[in-house]
């Protein structure tokens, strides 16, 4: 996606001028953002990938901003430098376009700030294009304890773009019973020490298994009912999660909807794995909160080791270390009308024994009384760094 400027003049300016002195405020922007902007006209952004920025060059172009601007996607980022009265005529067309209940953004200040907003934008932006071509599977039943975690698959895909499709529990096992152990690839050559042969055995073929129903459907994300596993298998498919996670098909468990609409959206705006955790302590005294889960993308670890799932004793989980760190916590609902999001910092793994083997504590910037306030259900997403900024983005565009 390139960054394209539809330049607006009054009709009085001498457009040549105002264009010679505005180039190094253009330049300077565009040092700071790594690219260049490209001129546009309203046909172009039907035939390019572009992100569109109306620069009011200078005032007096109210009238005219009103004749061009449905020709342009909403929301309206309005782009103004210092000069000319530029800043005066982009306020009074902000204000028009709130009357009419359009969402808009000046672009104003420093040129490292404008930068600073216009890479936020088009990330945002890309994140929101990309999350429309994702094709969802819900294979099995989701857990009959998320009685608070149901979704509404139309007002996602409205939202969202992602659509989401359910797969009887005997098409899952379908593809899992037509594995051979010698027809598995992959990252599934990794050989997990410690555990019987039909344990290693069967959690490829859960792998393979998962990874070819992905394949025929056109899936890059599944969420999949883990009972069911157990109740067919006597395994957990754990260790199939991480793998495909790491691969790039996202996946997640219990089939929670709405934990895996948000993996999608936060690996789709930060580019890197997440990590689906539930919240399993809270201490209000430090601000800190214990997450944990026995299922981690592979290579968002700096080390790991296989487990067996502390309450059922079968199958392989993963105990993986997270480099400590900044994060960010989401969580999206089912009708994607509300969210928790927060930022902290990961200052330990645990190994608690009465936990799932992945488990960090996360202190949190904001009391944690507020997470038990704004909290949506039992799943959510770590994600490293501090992105609250792009979330929330994000998450404006989606209204």
């Amino acid at each position: 996606m390139e960054i394209g400027i539809y330049s607006l003049f009054s009709d009085k300016d001498n457009q040549e001028s105002i264009n010679q002195s505005l180039q190094p405020f253009i330049k300077s922007v565009e040092k700071y953002l790594g690219e260049s902007l490209v001129d546009i006209n309203p046909a172009d952004i039907k035939k390019g990938d572009f992100l569109p920025v109306i620069m009011i060059k200078s005032g007096g172009v109210e009238e005219k901003f009103k004749r061009i601007y449905q020709q342009f996607p909403h929301p309206y980022l309005l782009l103004a430098g210092c000069f000319y009265d530029a800043l005066s005529a982009a306020l009074e067309i902000k204000e028009y376009l709130k009357k009419r209940g359009e969402q808009v953004e000046i672009l104003h200040g420093s040129e490292k700030y404008i930068a600073g907003r216009l890479r936020l934008l088009k990330e945002s932006f890309e994140a929101k294009k990309s999350c429309r071509r994702f094709r969802a599977g819900v294979l099995g039943e989701p857990s009959t304890r998320l009685i608070g975690s149901g979704a509404d698959y139309n007002i996602i895909r409205k939202k969202s773009g992602i659509r989401i499709y359910n797969i009887p529990i005997e098409e899952m096992v379908r593809h899992i019973d037509l594995v051979k152990v010698e027809d598995v690839s992959g990252d599934m050559d990794i050989q997990p020490a410690g555990f019987k042969k039909e344990t290693v055995q069967q959690e490829r073929r859960i792998y393979q298994g998962l990874k070819n129903l992905s394949r025929e459907y056109n899936f890059n994300a599944i969420t999949v009912s883990c009972s069911d596993l157990r109740d067919f298998y006597k395994n957990t498919g754990y260790l199939a999660l991480s793998l495909l996670n790491s691969e790039g098909i996202i996946a997640g468990c219990d089939g929670d909807v709405p934990a895996l609409i948000s993996m999608i959206i936060a690996n789709q705006l930060i580019k890197q794995p997440v990590f689906l955790a539930s919240p399993s302590c809270i201490k209000q005294e430090t601000n800190e909160i214990i997450f944990a889960n026995c299922f981690i993308p592979i290579n968002m670890c700096e080390s790991y080791e296989w487990k067996t799932h502390f309450e059922l004793e079968t199958g392989i989980a993963i105990c993986g270390k997270i480099k400590k760190g900044p994060v960010t916590l989401f969580k999206i609902n089912g009708n994607m009308d509300n969210y928790y999001l927060a930022e902290g910092e990961l200052t330990d793994n645990l190994e608690l024994p009465t936990l799932c083997p992945t488990q960090v504590k996360i202190t949190l910037k904001e009391p944690v009384a507020d997470f038990l306030e704004k909290s949506i259900s039992s799943h959510y997403i770590i994600c490293r760094g501090l992105h609250l900024e792009k979330f929330e983005k994000y998450l404006s565009l989606i209204r």
